[in-house]
């Protein structure tokens, strides 16, 4: 009788385990739709990345944009 009293407590509670987050999911997916008129333009940050060196002792640095794919400065002595 125990067994099947656990039995029937195990499934009962897989099964809304299972039901709710779907239920759940379903909502959310209905309110996220977006219509082409509704969306927005976000400003984007450009990526860059410095590169270091020593020339004659001196340290330097260059930023490059990988956004554009270019320079951004010329080499520039650190401080």
């Amino acid at each position: 009788m125990k067994k099947r009293l656990v039995t029937y407590l195990f499934v009962v509670v897989m099964a809304f385990s299972v039901a709710i987050p779907v239920m759940a999911a379903e909502v959310v997916e209905a309110e996220t739709k977006y219509t082409m008129t509704e969306q927005e333009i976000a400003p984007r940050t450009e990526m860059t990345r410095i590169y270091w060196r020593n020339h004659n002792g001196q340290v330097q640095f260059r930023v490059w944009s990988i956004t554009n794919g270019r320079w951004l400065t010329d080499w520039t002595n650190a401080v």
